[in-house]
């Protein structure tokens, strides 16, 4: 880990960037797509209990994002344990309630043929089990250096099993939708539809969630390592949400 004051200074000034910038984006994403959600409440949208994660996952990561942007933009001590437990049970929820969109649909496709449902259940108990895991760790403390939360006892890399684990299940969740797709083959313009939102949604996994799963490997220092968490949530949210 690189550990001079005055880069762990520049690479969080960054950092803060890549934060805010996509917090906007998010944020806007999530009010122009707020109709469907309207729509659920006011009962125009008739009620299916597979609403519930995504409702919950959409909330649940435009909750952590506010926590992230208003605890990093508060230059006084306050509580970092709070904060850090606030930011890390939702954002790590928001990640695992996208996978159950994903499991979902690859369910849907192959027609609930309990072999998927079995594997694909398997594959996603693994990935919140990691995300349990990841949870549990770490402590936060106020850092005179950078003026925010920082972690203590562990670093920011200690979470790179945990995020493996996410993106190989959800790898798997979205080779089972791809596979099934091209197994059916039920109609020809559904099919397509189908192809190629799943080509979609796989690029958007490799593009987006293998940077955020590498750098916490390479530990140039914490910034770095959270810095690509941000436009891996973008990406879900424009690819996993998707009705």
């Amino acid at each position: 880990m690189v550990s001079s004051p005055a880069y762990a200074l520049e690479t969080y000034d960054n950092y803060l960037k890549v934060l805010h910038t996509f917090t906007g984006l998010y944020i806007w994403e999530y009010l122009t797509t707020f109709g469907f959600e309207w729509n659920i409440y006011t009962g125009k949208r008739p009620w299916r209990w597979s609403y519930i994660p995504y409702i919950a996952t959409r909330l649940l990561c435009l909750t952590s994002l506010i926590v992230l942007v208003v605890g990093n933009n508060l230059k006084r001590p306050f509580n970092c344990e709070a904060w850090l437990r606030s930011t890390v049970i939702t954002a790590w929820t928001a990640g695992s309630g996208s996978t159950i969109l994903l499991l979902l649909r690859a369910v849907a496709i192959w027609s609930l043929d309990r072999r998927v449902v079995v594997f694909t259940t398997l594959a996603w108990l693994s990935g919140f089990s990691a995300a349990l895991f990841a949870m549990s760790r770490g402590h936060s403390g106020w850092s005179p250096l950078i003026q925010a939360c920082s972690l203590i006892k562990i670093s920011t890399a200690d979470y790179r099993w945990s995020m493996l684990t996410g993106f190989v299940v959800n790898v798997i969740l979205l080779g089972t939708m791809i596979v099934g797709v091209i197994h059916k083959r039920l109609d020809t313009r559904l099919w397509k539809l189908l192809y190629y939102q799943g080509l979609f949604w796989i690029s958007a996994a490799i593009f987006t969630e293998v940077p955020g799963v590498v750098m916490p490997f390479l530990n140039i220092n914490d910034p770095w390592n959270m810095m690509f968490q941000f436009p891996l949530r973008m990406s879900r949210s424009l690819s996993h949400f998707r009705d």
